[in-house]
């Protein structure tokens, strides 16, 4: 979960950090809806992902917020089948070894939950049901907040815990992994057919939160993240060739450890009415995945309704442990990188460079309210460029060039 953040020029940075909550109470009723489009055209495949979403939230009582929500990922294009290395490709001049699959699905999110508080504590429990063809997810999670030294502190600590359900093949009886055949697509998920099975997926996640107001213009925020997942990790659909024809699933370890520490620092410029907000991330699991993420945004008010924002992140990680670009130049018919084989662009080397600007106008009725109705209305639209660099994952020998997405919102908020 993630604190959201506003400042206003007469709240200053306290209100970046702990004012979020506070401002949401003034309303009887809140409704937001967002809509996003992702699209990324890395070379021999594509995605384009449209995610629509709808929240709104109530407070019938000054100690209960309750809120309700639902959101979609509508997901067409193709991504990479099969995964061969550039010794399979050089051995098989003139093969095209690498494969896509036509990829159309939707996932449906429903979300629910309450907030019981006072003036400096509050408890929020929440339970969130995914599903789509090939996987479905039940997820409860609970956060306790509070706040000290006249509000000027916030401490926040949560738990998540999700039962996952993911398609799979059904495999043969005596096969190994190397002789795992990948699921061709999702008929038949979730159904009695005999060639399909479900796998399940665990996860556990805590997070803690020390958000702290040191000056009226200047604001910190620590996180610290943890989860553990255990279940079928892979991809049920992606192949690795890991041997001379010798195709099969992607095979990952059943375990997986992640951790994560963020510091936030927000700093209201007042001379140029406009904040500045620093980011880094540090990351490490136990498939040896370290990543580093430094993020920057400022945003400039022009009066009380209008915002402009310009944000620039940069994202760098090391690969998987057992993570190779060619799995067939080992002795071992499953590489030299041991029992575990990937085709997870994912787990490669790779960095990211995300380039943004936001644009925020809010409506304030001069008396009354906005059309009879509304105390304001928000409105945000946002465009993104994010460029990846994998500099050691390659599709049948070939880089992939240049891999690009755009991403795009609008997003519409309004108190009644």
């Amino acid at each position: 979960m993630q604190l959201r953040t506003t400042l206003s020029a007469s709240c200053m940075a306290a209100g970046l950090v702990l004012g979020a909550g506070s401002a949401r109470a003034q309303g009887i009723v809140q409704f937001d809806t967002t809509h996003t489009i992702y699209h990324e055209a890395p070379t021999r495949s594509n995605m384009t992902v449209y995610s629509p979403s709808a929240d709104l939230r109530a407070s019938p009582a000054q100690f209960l917020d309750v809120r309700a929500g639902w959101e979609a990922d509508i997901v067409s294009g193709a991504s990479v089948a099969v995964k061969a290395g550039p010794t399979y490709k050089a051995n098989h001049a003139g093969a095209d070894v690498i494969t896509t699959a036509s990829v159309k699905d939707v996932r449906n999110v429903a979300r629910g939950g309450f907030t019981l508080k006072n003036d400096a504590v509050s408890l929020t429990p929440g339970y969130t049901y995914s599903t789509e063809k090939d996987y479905k997810s039940h997820a409860i999670d609970i956060a306790a907040r509070t706040e000290l030294f006249e509000h000027n502190t916030q401490l926040e600590f949560s738990y998540a815990h999700d039962f996952d359900r993911v398609c799979d093949r059904v495999q043969s009886a005596n096969a190994v992994p190397s002789g795992y055949r990948a699921l061709e697509n999702s008929v038949g998920c979730f159904t009695s057919d005999e060639g399909r099975r479900t796998r399940d997926i665990d996860r556990d996640g805590f997070q803690a939160s020390w958000s702290q107001a040191w000056t009226r213009i200047f604001a910190t925020q620590l996180v610290y993240s943890a989860e553990v997942l255990h279940g079928f990790l892979s991809n049920p659909y992606r192949s690795v060739i890991v041997g001379e024809g010798l195709k099969a699933q992607e095979h990952h370890p059943e375990n997986r450890g992640r951790e994560s520490l963020t510091l936030r620092a927000n700093v209201f410029l007042q001379p140029l009415k406009s904040a500045l907000r620093l980011k880094t991330r540090g990351y490490w699991d136990t498939w040896d995945v370290k990543s580093l993420t430094v993020e920057a945004e400022f945003e400039r008010y022009f009066g009380e309704a209008l915002r402009l924002t310009l944000r620039g992140r940069y994202y760098r990680q090391s690969g998987a442990l057992f993570y190779s670009d060619d799995y067939t130049g080992g002795d071992a018919p499953l590489g030299p990188k041991g029992q575990y084989f990937t085709g997870d662009r994912e787990l490669s080397p790779f960095s990211s460079v995300l380039l943004g600007l936001r644009v925020t106008y809010t409506l304030l009725p001069a008396r009354g309210r906005l059309f009879g109705l509304m105390q304001s209305l928000k409105l945000a639209a946002t465009g993104n460029v994010l460029q990846f660099d994998y500099s050691d994952y390659t599709l049948g020998g070939a880089a992939i060039g240049n891999a690009r997405a755009y991403i795009g919102g609008l997003a519409v908020s309004a108190v009644f």
